[in-house]
């Protein structure tokens, strides 16, 4: 059985919180009565697409920890064969700013 809809985004959320390196990719408002970081996970039968921001360079070593760690969160609520997309939407200025 696999958990719903909503438990698996606060799961997926959950997961790439633990990632140094990226964050949700979130609205720009402030004081609302949810975590808004919620909407940066959509969650669907099939798949599953987080959008992030990148907070550090290179981007492959970020996201191939975030894969694995999303992985083994989907896999603790029964949904380790769900489609999964991280998609970085934005790059943080600061990203460029850290040295080799």
């Amino acid at each position: 059985m696999t958990a719903p809809a909503g438990t698996v985004a606060e799961v997926v959320l959950a997961a790439v919180r633990k990632v140094p390196g990226l964050r949700p990719a979130t609205p720009q408002v402030t004081r609302m009565p949810w975590d808004l970081e919620l909407l940066a996970v959509d969650v669907a039968p099939g798949d599953i697409e987080v959008r992030l921001v990148a907070l550090v360079l290179p981007l492959g070593p970020v996201l191939r920890l975030a894969e694995t760690v999303v992985r083994q969160a989907l896999a603790d609520v029964g949904r380790e064969r769900t489609l999964l997309r991280l998609v970085i939407t934005d790059v943080d200025a600061t990203a460029f700013d850290q040295g080799p």
